[in-house]
């Protein structure tokens, strides 16, 4: 999803705030403050996730 739609997203209480909310808010920031592309993931997954397979990318 891009920046503006995870904030939307954020905004609307989309995301549980003391799980995903704080990793989505991390995201946001790591954005706004100048990176291209974040991602969500757990270390097991890693290998997957960066294949596109699992887990939650947010671009700008």
């Amino acid at each position: 999803m891009t920046v503006n739609e995870a904030k939307k997203h954020y905004a609307d209480n989309q995301f549980d705030r003391g799980s995903m909310g704080p990793k989505i808010q991390a995201v946001i920031e790591f954005i706004e403050g100048g990176g291209q592309t974040g991602l969500i993931t757990n270390p097991e997954n890693i290998g997957r996730a960066l294949a596109s397979e699992t887990g939650t990318f947010i671009v700008k």
